[in-house]
């Protein structure tokens, strides 16, 4: 929070309310997250990083909860920094990573509200050098054994779009489940230099991954 105006900060300052969690909350664990719960939105901007700026005040609609807080869900997930990019690719890199994202993407016990969408995107692919491929599907694991939709938002990276859309048809037409994309990740490891994750997806039918 001191270094720019980019996304996690402009959503802290466009929701000044979640400020609050960092005199609050302490470093989190590979296992665990922040939830903020009832954020309500005050202003708009323009601009992004050096060009951010104020617009104008917001009037926040979104609808409440029983507790009269903004039906507003936001989770603070720390992604890993991978200085050497191949390292993201380690079975325990990857599991540190799935755990980190079903821990941000279940329902809390508090919450009684009907499960929704997941609103995410290219978690760690920025300065930490995620591979976006791989956080996708890292994402959807998390998401499918949550028991939750996924919305994702590709940062206007179209191809990515086209991509991810055929590989979760093609998971789909293959009646994948959350076992066999863990089993593609596995068996991806030492393939990373070779081909894509998605190519090695398509190019491999679930019933071969056991075999």
């Amino acid at each position: 929070m001191n270094e720019g105006c980019v996304q996690e900060e402009i959503r802290f300052v466009i929701c000044p309310e979640m400020l609050l969690s960092l005199l609050l909350c302490e470093g989190i664990h590979a296992d665990e997250c922040v939830f903020l719960m009832g954020c309500e939105r005050f202003s708009s901007y323009k601009g992004y990083s050096r060009t951010f700026e104020y617009k104008e005040d917001y009037i926040d609609s979104t609808p409440k909860d029983t507790w009269g807080r903004k039906l507003c869900h936001v989770v603070a997930m720390d992604a890993i920094a991978f200085y050497n990019r191949a390292h993201q690719y380690t079975i325990k890199n990857m599991k540190r990573e799935i755990v980190k994202a079903y821990t941000c993407f279940r329902i809390p016990a508090s919450v009684t509200d009907p499960k929704a969408g997941i609103a995410t995107g290219n978690w760690g692919c920025g300065a930490f050098n995620g591979n976006k491929q791989l956080k996708a599907m890292i994402q959807l694991i998390a998401a499918s054994q949550a028991g939750r939709s996924l919305v994702y938002l590709t940062f206007r990276d179209q191809n990515l779009v086209l991509l991810f859309s055929e590989v979760y048809k093609y998971l789909s037409k293959e009646k994948a489940t959350v076992k066999d994309l863990c089993t593609y990740l596995q068996n991806y490891q030492n393939l990373h230099t070779k081909m894509t994750l998605f190519e090695y997806i398509l190019q491999t039918p679930c019933a071969s991954l056991y075999s």
